[in-house]
């Protein structure tokens, strides 16, 4: 089963992002639930109910709103809360969750080896026209570079989860070797937003993993990764590569992309607000032609490339107070023995879903569920004995048969 999931996660996207084979996952599980009678399915519905209703609020505020592009939208989110909270409630131990990363892991480092040897469009963008400084990008089956960048940035932040908390030398030696191939993938595939959340994820995850028992050890290491990352830092500015000079665009504002996802998203995000009376175009409405054609002299191409803005100008104020709750629940979850890994997971999905991304993607929501669960990380202790209530020794009948009888 382990590797079942692990081939979906690497598979989700081959056909199209739209027909995520998590979709169907999470169909299989409403359907048995239902026949289970578990129940998850009528919870399911009463988290989305508030959601139903706000978008009814947009029916009647807004009568230019796409009726099938809304039931869409609607049904791709109660998909994604199924998903959220079968993750939240499973009782999953720690042994399976390392076999479905190691397996996918696995299967990525198949698909970069066979890559390296045959560059086709089945696995690669061959000439990518958004990155202007790497033409080259490997994609695997997902739907563009970024998106193979941001699965396997994911592996990486649970496989550096294990390196901080093994102890076992060879165990941690399979770890590393599995972030190396990882890595490398990220590096191919060039996705400067997965690189840049992987990076403060792993700063946030580190923080804490100081924080928590402060030692000579830690402090040593921590000098030795200081000392390690200037030396990394100076090569990196020396060598004047690709991934330099994308980043001193981005820093210095030239960057295209960048501009684009914050500074025109922002600005159009607030026209919509400010025109809609703050209710939103309507869920799933966004890329309509009707939207599309109202703000395209505004600098709306296509879409909104941010998470966060994308479905705030389609739900308004609404969204925006569900999102503070929700996210306020997350992190009322976290225990303090979970925080290492969950600090680090969560900021990562959050500031990934600021560089971009899309709200519906299944996968944020599996990581929420990560995030939520509160079994997965529970640290296994023995149970010690009541000196109040000690137990009862067993009595040996034959001992008493052996007595003489006076």
């Amino acid at each position: 089963m382990e590797i079942i999931f692990a081939m979906v996660y690497v598979l989700h996207q081959g056909i199209t992002a739209n027909l995520d084979l998590f979709y169907f996952l999470s169909i299989i599980l409403i359907l048995r639930d239902i026949i289970q009678r578990r129940k998850l399915t009528l919870k399911t519905a009463g988290y989305v109910y508030f959601v139903i209703l706000y978008a009814f609020l947009q029916i009647v505020v807004n009568d230019q709103i796409d009726m099938g592009r809304l039931a869409i939208n609607l049904a791709k989110l109660f998909l994604n809360v199924m998903l959220f909270l079968q993750v939240r409630e499973m009782k999953m131990n720690m042994s399976s969750f390392k076999k479905i990363v190691y397996s996918a892991s696995i299967i990525n480092l198949a698909l970069l080896c066979i890559g390296m040897v045959h560059k086709t469009k089945l696995l690669w963008r061959l000439d990518d026209d958004v990155n202007l400084y790497q033409k080259v990008r490997l994609a695997l089956f997902y739907a563009e570079p970024s998106e193979a960048s941001f699965h396997v940035c994911i592996l990486l932040v649970i496989l550096g989860m294990f390196v901080l908390n093994e102890t076992r030398l060879r165990h941690n030696l399979v770890n590393l070797f599995f972030m190396l191939t990882n890595a490398l993938i990220v590096i191919v595939s060039a996705g400067m937003g997965g690189m840049l959340s992987l990076g403060l994820a792993f700063m946030v995850m580190y923080l804490c993993y100081l924080c928590d028992r402060v030692s000579i050890q830690k402090l040593l290491l921590t000098i030795l990764l200081i000392l390690t990352g200037t030396l990394a830092a100076v090569w990196f500015v020396m060598s004047n590569n690709s991934f330099y000079m994308r980043l001193n665009d981005i820093l210095s504002g030239t960057d295209g992309s960048v501009f684009y996802r914050f500074n025109v998203s922002a600005r159009i995000m607030e026209q919509i607000l400010v025109h809609s009376s703050y209710i939103g175009t309507g869920l799933g409405n966004l890329n309509t032609d009707a939207v599309q054609n109202a703000y395209y002299s505004q600098g709306l191409v296509g879409v909104i490339a941010n998470s966060f803005m994308y479905v705030i100008a389609e739900g308004g104020i609404g969204v925006i107070v569900l999102l503070l709750v929700f996210h306020t629940m997350l992190v009322m979850r976290i225990q303090r023995h979970e925080i290492i890994f969950k600090a680090g997971l969560l900021t990562f999905i959050l500031v990934y879903q600021v560089a971009g991304g899309y709200f519906t993607n299944p996968v944020n929501w599996i990581l929420y569920g990560l995030v939520a669960n509160q079994t997965l990380l529970r640290k296994q202790t023995a149970v010690k004995p009541n000196i109040f209530n000690p137990p009862i020794p067993k009595i040996n009948q034959n001992d008493y048969s052996k007595q003489e009888i006076v």
